[in-house]
C-alpha cells in the first residue's frame, strides 16, 4: 500500500541545473554554464548530445512545436535555435530585451487552405510584455507595462483559435491578465486588466498531515500529465509562483495561500489551498497538484517537501520530504516537471560548494501510485467523497467495477440515506439509475416495501459493497460502533431510525400493530416518504420514455407471474442501467415495481395524490380503472386520464354526457370548453365536432374556445378557425375576428378584409353603417380597392369616402362627405386625420375649401361660403394664406377673414418669436454648461495609498473613483450609488 515514490532519476550530474523542458521523448537540461543536454525519456534516460550554446546560465527552455524552434532564455535575452540542430548559429530576439520569463502554446489559425497550427510564444520583460506569432510570422507585438512580469501562464494547453487571455505575474500578489486582438488597429492589439484584487476564498480547513520519509506516502492514482513549459524558479524570494490545471482553470500562490483563477481572471472555487510556507513551486499533474515548500524548523536547515493535494477536492493526501544532503542544505533553486506518462522531475542543487563541485544536481521522480491502489486506500480511510472526485478527474476505465464512478456515487448516496439525508440521496439515486427495487427494499415491509423488503444490517450487501467501507457519520455512535460496522451500523442507532413506540407530529404512522416485531417499520420521516414519491415519479416518466423507444413491444402482464409471486432476490437482480437498456420483460417488471409502491405510498401518506396517477402518463389500464374512477365519482380524474391516454372522444363524450344534468351555465360549459382549450391544432376536427353543441347554445361562452391566453389555443390555425365559425355561426366569427385584431393586434389583411365583409353585411341588413366605418378608419391592415370593389356604387357613402381616402383619392372622399353626405364635419374630421399622416398631408385642407368655394362641374352650385368661412377660422394655421385669399369670393369682407387674418398673423409672429426664445435659451444653456464645466475642472482630490473609501472601508488604490458633491468624498467607482443614497439619507 505505498503512496508517491521518490527516487532518483539523474543523480549526481556534476553540473548546476537550472533549466528543464520535455517535449517529444525528449528531455533537455539546461546547466548554469551555459550547456544544454538532451536526454531520452527512458529509465534511466540516456544522454544523447551536449550542446554548449552560452557561456551564462540557462534559466528558461522552451519549444515552438510546429516552428521546431528551441526557445532559450539567458542573460535577461530570448533566442530562437534549431531543435534538430541546437549547434547552428541561433535567430535572437532583438525586442525581448531583459526577459524574465516566456511561455508558448500552439494555436489555429483559418486561412485559404484550412486551419493551419502555428506557434504562440508571450515574453515577458522589464515592464513590457512582447507577443510574437499572433501577426505574421514571427512579427513582435509590444504592450509597456507598470510592472515587470516574472512568470507567464496560458490557461490551456492548446487553443483552437488565438487564445484571448494570457495570466502575467508580477508578485506573488500582484497579476494581471494580458487581452490579444489581433483584428483592433495597432495601438489596441494588447491590453491588460488587473486580477482581482479582492479577498480570495478561504482556505480549506484541513490540517496538512506531517512530513514523511520519503517514498513512504499514501498512493492516490495516475492521470494524464500537463507541463510547466520549462518553467524554472530560483530569481528571487519573491517570484511569482502559478500553474494551469484543467478547463482553463490557474492556480497562483499568493503567498502562503494557493487561489484558484479562471481564464477571465475569476475565482473559480469557494475555497483556497493553506501552505506552511509560501511554495517553492507548483506543478500540476491531473489529479495531483504539486507543491514545493521550504520549512525551517528551530535550529535546523531548511527543508524541503513536497505537498501532494486532490485537485478536485482540495484535500491533502500526503507530503514528501526532499532527502537532505550530508552537508548544508538544498537551495531554493529547483524546477518542477511534468512529462506525459511519467513522473514528476524535481531538480535540486545543494548549497554546499564542495559538494555541488563533486556531485552538482539532482534530479529526483516522484512516481504516482496506480489508480486501483489510491482508490482503495480512499475507501478503506472512509473517504468516499475523495474517491470520487479523484475518478471524475482521472476515469475509471481501468477499475474494477467496485472501483468504477457509478457504483462510488450510489455507495455514497446510500451512506447519506442512512444518515437522513434524504434528498442528496435520492438525488444519486436518480442519477444514477438505480434499480428502484433497492431503493424500496429500504422502506418498511408490511406497509411500502413489501417482500422487496431487506433488513439495515443487510443493506452494504444488497448495493454489492463490503461492510465497513463507508465515510465514517461525523458526531454519531462511538468508535466501537465504528468498529463493529462502519458508516450504516453507526447510521442504524440514529433516533429516527430506532424501534420506538412514541407518536410524533414528525412522522408518518403506516400502520401496524404497535406489539409488532416490525414496529420500528411503523413510522418514517416525512421527508423520507416525500422523496420517495419524488423518486418514483421521474422513475414512471423515464419509463414511457423507454417503452417509446423499443424494438420490440412489452410482454403482456397476464404472460407473466404476479411480481408478488417473485423472489424477492430476482427482483434486486435487475440491473441498474438506464431504461432505455433494459430488455422488455426487465422494463416491465421495473414498472409494476415503481407504480405499485407510488400507489401504496399515495394511499399511506397522500392520499389526495392518487388522482396523480391519472394526471401524468402512466401505467394504469383505463378499462380497469374507468369503473372506479366512475364508482367513487372522480370524473376531474378520470377526465385527466382520457386526455393523458390520448382518449379526447370518450372524455368530451363523458362531459356532454354531465352537462345535460346540469342546468347552471357556470357548470354546464365550462368543463368542455377548458378540455378544448388543451387540445391543440393536433385534434382540430374534434374541436370543431365537439364546440357545435356549445355554439348552438351559447355562441358567446363558445368563443372561449379560440380565444383562451393559452399556448395550446395560440397554436391552432386562425384561418381554419374562421372558416368553421363562418359556417357555424355569425356571430361568433365576428367576435372571433375581433379578438384577432384587436385584441392579438393580427395585422393579416385577410382577417381584417372579412371582418369589414361581415360588418358590410350586418349594415345591409339593419342599415347601420358606423361599425364598418369606425373599422375602417381604425384598421390599416386591408386592401382597399378590394373592399370597394364589394360595395355598390350608392352603396354606404360614408365607408367609400374611407376607402377612396386610403387609396390616396382625396378629393373624391371629400367631394361624398361634401356633395353626398353634406357632413361638413365628417369632412374637417377626415382632413384632419390626413393631415396627421405626413404622406397624404400635403394641401388637404386646400382641397376641401377649393370644394367648397370652387366645386367641380357635374356638382356646380353655388359657393359653400358659410363652411369654408368657418374651416378657414378653425384651421388657418393649417392653410397657406396666399392660396387661401386666392379662392375667396371678391365679396367676401375684412369682417368675415378677420378670424383667419389674426390667427394667420399671430402665428407667425408667435414662430418667429419661438425661434428667438429658443436660440437664447440654447446660448444660455450652453453658457452655463461651460461654467459648470471650469467649475469641475479646477476641482481636485488627493488620493493616496492610505485614503479608505467611505462605503466599503477598503483602500482606494489604483481603481475608478467617484466624487461626491459638496464636500468631496472620495469612494470606488462601484461604490458610487449605495454611497449617494447614504448621503441622501443623512440630509433627509
Amino acid at each position: 500500500m505505498g503512496g508517491h515514490s521518490l527516487s532518483p532519476y539523474l543523480p549526481a550530474t556534476k553540473t548546476r541545473i537550472t533549466a528543464l523542458h520535455y517535449h517529444d521523448d525528449r528531455l533537455y537540461i539546461g546547466t548554469a554554464d551555459g550547456a544544454l543536454s538532451v536526454y531520452t525519456s527512458s529509465t534511466p534516460p540516456a544522454l544523447r548530445k551536449t550542446y554548449q550554446l552560452l557561456k551564462r546560465p540557462i534559466d528558461q527552455l522552451g519549444v515552438l512545436a510546429e516552428s521546431k524552434k528551441l526557445v532559450v532564455l539567458s542573460d535577461s535575452a530570448v533566442a530562437l535555435y534549431a531543435l534538430d540542430d541546437p549547434a547552428a548559429k541561433p535567430a535572437p530576439l532583438p525586442q525581448a530585451r531583459t526577459a524574465h520569463a516566456f511561455a508558448s502554446t500552439t494555436y489555429f489559425q483559418s486561412g485559404a487552405g484550412g486551419k493551419a497550427a502555428r506557434d504562440l510564444l508571450v515574453i515577458g520583460c522589464r515592464k513590457k510584455v512582447v507577443v510574437i506569432g499572433a501577426g505574421k510570422g514571427f512579427d513582435a507585438w509590444e504592450l509597456a507595462l507598470p510592472h515587470s512580469p516574472r512568470h507567464v501562464i496560458f490557461p490551456s494547453p492548446t487553443y483552437a483559435a488565438l487564445p484571448d487571455s494570457v495570466h502575467l505575474l508580477f508578485t506573488p500578489t500582484t497579476a494581471a491578465i494580458l487581452h490579444i486582438h489581433p483584428t483592433s488597429p495597432a495601438a489596441q492589439r494588447l491590453a491588460v486588466t488587473d486580477l482581482s484584487a479582492a479577498a480570495p476564498p478561504p482556505a480549506k480547513g484541513e490540517a496538512a498531515p506531517a512530513t514523511e520519509a520519503a517514498g513512504s506516502g499514501l498512493s492516490l492514482g495516475v492521470g494524464a500529465f500537463t507541463g510547466l513549459g520549462g518553467y524554472v524558479l530560483g530569481k528571487g524570494a519573491n517570484a511569482p509562483v502559478g500553474v494551469r490545471t484543467v478547463g482553463g482553470e490557474i492556480v497562483l500562490a499568493r503567498d502562503d495561500v494557493g487561489v484558484f483563477y479562471s481564464s477571465e481572471g475569476h475565482y473559480t472555487r469557494n475555497e483556497s489551498l493553506q501552505y506552511p510556507a509560501t511554495p517553492d513551486a507548483i506543478a500540476f499533474a491531473n489529479p495531483y497538484l504539486y507543491s514545493m515548500v521550504t520549512t525551517v524548523q528551530a535550529n535546523a536547515q531548511p527543508a524541503l517537501s513536497v505537498q501532494i493535494h486532490l485537485t478536485p477536492t482540495l484535500s491533502m493526501r500526503e507530503t514528501i520530504a526532499i532527502p537532505q544532503p550530508a552537508t548544508g542544505h538544498l537551495l531554493a533553486r529547483l524546477a518542477v516537471l511534468t512529462t506525459p506518462g511519467g513522473p514528476v522531475l524535481i531538480a535540486t542543487t545543494p548549497s554546499d560548494k564542495a559538494m555541488l563541485t563533486a556531485e552538482g544536481s539532482s534530479i529526483w521522480a516522484l512516481s504516482p501510485p496506480t489508480l486501483e491502489a489510491a482508490v482503495g486506500e480512499l475507501i478503506s480511510e472512509g473517504r468516499i467523497g475523495d474517491a470520487i472526485g479523484l475518478v471524475e478527474a482521472v476515469g475509471d476505465a481501468s477499475l474494477p467495477h467496485t472501483q468504477q464512478l457509478p457504483h462510488l456515487r450510489i455507495l455514497h448516496a446510500l451512506a447519506r440515506f442512512a444518515k437522513a439525508e434524504y434528498a442528496a440521496a435520492f438525488e444519486t439515486f436518480t442519477t444514477s439509475a438505480v434499480n428502484p427495487a433497492l431503493v424500496v427494499a429500504l422502506y418498511p415491509a408490511h406497509t411500502i416495501a413489501g417482500a422487496l423488503h431487506i433488513p439495515r444490517e443487510r443493506w452494504m450487501m444488497l448495493f454489492g459493497a463490503p461492510e465497513g467501507r463507508l465515510e465514517p457519520v461525523p458526531n454519531e455512535g462511538t468508535p466501537e460502533d465504528a468498529k463493529e460496522g462502519g458508516l450504516v451500523k453507526g447510521a442504524l442507532k440514529l433516533p429516527h431510525l430506532l424501534p420506538t413506540k412514541r407518536t410524533s407530529l414528525d412522522t408518518v404512522r403506516t400502520g401496524g400493530s404497535e406489539d409488532t416485531d416490525e414496529e420500528a417499520d411503523g413510522k418514517l420521516p416525512r421527508e423520507a416518504i416525500q422523496e420517495l414519491m419524488f423518486f418514483l415519479s421521474d422513475r414512471r416518466q423515464k419509463l414511457t420514455g423507454a417503452m417509446a423507444t423499443l424494438s420490440t413491444p412489452l410482454p403482456a402482464e397476464e404472460d407473466l407471474p404476479p411480481l408478488s409471486s417473485l423472489p424477492p432476490e430476482e427482483t434486486h437482480a435487475l440491473p441498474s442501467v438506464p431504461f432505455a437498456e433494459l430488455s422488455p420483460e426487465q422494463l416491465l417488471r421495473t414498472a409494476q415495481v415503481v407504480y405499485t409502491t407510488l400507489l401504496k405510498v399515495y394511499l399511506v401518506a397522500r392520499p389526495t395524490l392518487v388522482g396523480s396517477l391519472c394526471r401524468i402518463e402512466n401505467w394504469c389500464d383505463v378499462v380497469e380503472v374507468e369503473g372506479l374512477l366512475r364508482a367513487q365519482g372522480r370524473f376531474d380524474d378520470l377526465r385527466d386520464l382520457y386526455m393523458q391516454k390520448k382518449m379526447h372522444a370518450k372524455a368530451l363524450s363523458m362531459l356532454h354526457e354531465l352537462a345535460q344534468s346540469e342546468n347552471d351555465p357556470l357548470d354546464r360549459y365550462p368543463p368542455t370548453i377548458r378540455y378544448l382549450q388543451k387540445l391543440g391544432p393536433g385534434h382540430l376536427p374534434l374541436i370543431f365536432e365537439w364546440s357545435g353543441w356549445i355554439l348552438k347554445e351559447d355562441p358567446s361562452r363558445a368563443l372561449q374556445i379560440f380565444t383562451a391566453d393559452e399556448p395550446e389555443v395560440d397554436a391552432l390555425p386562425r384561418a381554419k378557425i374562421v372558416e368553421f365559425l363562418d359556417r357555424a355561426n355569425e356571430g361568433a366569427c365576428v367576435g372571433y375576428l375581433e379578438h384577432l385584431t384587436r385584441d392579438l393586434n393580427d395585422q393579416d389583411a385577410v382577417f381584417h378584409e372579412k371582418l369589414a365583409e361581415l360588418y358590410l353585411a350586418r349594415a345591409r341588413k339593419n342599415g347601420n353603417a358606423d361599425e364598418l366605418v369606425a373599422f375602417l378608419n381604425a384598421s390599416n391592415s386591408y386592401r382597399a380597392h378590394r373592399l370597394l370593389n364589394k360595395l355598390g356604387p350608392d352603396e354606404v357613402p360614408a365607408a367609400r369616402a374611407v376607402l377612396l381616402g386610403r387609396m390616396g383619392k382625396h378629393e373624391e372622399a371629400l367631394t361624398i362627405y361634401v356633395r353626398r353626405l353634406e357632413d361638413y364635419a365628417a369632412a374637417e374630421a377626415y382632413c384632419a386625420r390626413a393631415y396627421a399622416r405626413p404622406a397624404d398631408a400635403g394641401g388637404i385642407f386646400l382641397v376641401l375649401l377649393r370644394l367648397y368655394l370652387t366645386p367641380p362641374a357635374p356638382h356646380a352650385h353655388a359657393p359653400l361660403l358659410a363652411p369654408a368661412l368657418a374651416l378657414i377660422a378653425t384651421h388657418s394655421t393649417r392653410l397657406d394664406a396666399q392660396a387661401v385669399l386666392a379662392l375667396l369670393p371678391p365679396l367676401v369682407t375684412v369682417h368675415d377673414v378677420a378670424t383667419f387674418v389674426t390667427r394667420t398673423l399671430r402665428e407667425g409672429s408667435r414662430r418667429r418669436n419661438e425661434g428667438r426664445i429658443l436660440k437664447q435659451l440654447a446660448g444660455a444653456r450652453q453658457d452655463e454648461v461651460e461654467r459648470v464645466l471650469m467649475g469641475l475642472e479646477v476641482r481636485r482630490v488627493r488620493v493616496t495609498d492610505q485614503r479608505i473609501c467611505p462605503q466599503c472601508h477598503k483602500r482606494i488604490g489604483q481603481s475608478a473613483i467617484a466624487v461626491h458633491a459638496p464636500r468631496g468624498e472620495v469612494t470606488h467607482l462601484h461604490c458610487k450609488d449605495p454611497f449617494s443614497a447614504t448621503l441622501a439619507r443623512q440630509r433627509e
